[in-house]
This record gives C-alpha cells, structure tokens and sequence, in this order.
C-alpha cells in the first residue's frame, strides 16, 4: 500500500508546485480536497481493509480530478476542456471516476453486507450502483455550494445533470465488470 500514498503525495505534490507557478486559480482547493479524501480513504480503510487494486483505482480518480481542477489549458482548466467533440474532459472524467470508483464500493457494501452478499449479486450490484450515484450526488452538492458561495463556475443546471449522466454510466459499466468478475462460479 505504500507505493499508493507515495504515488498519490507525489502527484498531488507535482500538481500542487505546477498550479502555483502556472497561477491555476483552483491549485489549493482542489489540492486540498484531493488531501482531504486521502485523510478519509485513509481512516475508512482500517475498518474495510480495501483490496489494493481498489487503492490504486481511488489514487487514479484523485489524479484524474487533480489534472482536471489544476492544469490549464488555453488559460482555462482542464475540466471545461473538448477533448472528443464536444465531449469535454468533464464528463469523460465523471464517466472513468464512476466506473473506477464501483470497486471501492463493491468493496465496502460487501463487506458491511457480509459474506451471504454474493448470493444476491443481483441486489449488491444495485445497492453499488445507488453507492456510487451518491458519492457523485455529492460531488454535485459542492459543486453547487462552491459556485454559491465561492469563486468556482463549474457550469449550469444542464453541466450539473450531465454530469449526472456520465456518472451513471460510468457506474453501470464498472459495477457490471465488478459483478462480472466477483460472480461465483458454482452458481454460474
């Protein structure tokens, strides 16, 4: 597990130096939060004991959100960026986390839920898929107070349900490849 954390300090480090020398408006929220849930994954794993492929997957998104927040590109953030079409790195970044992120609650309902859980993989996955649709429901609810109250536009009502979308696919995708890969193969 160390070379998770030392990955992830190091490329929050890397971002945090690129944002302050570049002058990205957002470099000390979003290294701020990205340390913030590193604190949290952190405590909640000593009582769920991740598997360290989902520790890798949670570093990935931090990075991902990390590049999204800080970089600029043309003066503006990576996140209001078209990489393919008018598909900006926005909603593929919602999409990939989502999708990412269904091993990290697979990990954790199954294990709340017991070891009975994998004969209802059926009712699992949708209680994974709901666990994922949350954490993006958050990310949506900071979002909305950032722009309430603070300096960050991170779009309209139409960006926000977006969002939303590519979250859901995202999370569909991952909990079926999870499923997939945690059926039991005497029951088929």
């Amino acid at each position: 597990m160390s070379r998770v954390v030392v990955f992830t300090l190091g490329y929050t480090a890397a971002l945090l130096a690129y944002g302050l020398v570049m002058d990205s408006p957002l470099t000390l929220l979003y290294t701020s939060v990205n340390l913030g849930l590193m604190g949290l994954l952190a405590l909640l794993n000593r009582g769920i004991g991740w598997s360290l492929g989902a520790l890798w997957q949670a570093s990935f998104v931090g990075l991902g959100n990390m590049l999204g927040g800080v970089v600029l590109v043309e003066g503006r953030t990576l996140y209001l960026t078209d990489v393919i079409g008018p598909i900006g790195y926005d909603k593929i970044f919602h999409f990939a986390a989502a999708a990412g992120l269904s091993l990290l609650a697979w990990e954790a309902v199954e294990g709340i839920a017991g070891p009975g859980a994998r004969r209802g993989i059926t009712g699992l996955a949708m209680v994974v898929w709901l666990a994922v649709m949350g954490g993006g429901a958050v990310v949506e609810i900071a979002e909305f107070i950032g722009a309430s109250i603070g300096d960050v536009n991170v779009g309209d009502y139409a960006n926000n349900a977006l969002d939303l979308v590519a979250n859901g696919l995202g999370a569909l995708l991952g909990v079926s490849l999870v499923a997939n890969t945690r059926r039991d193969p005497a029951r088929g």
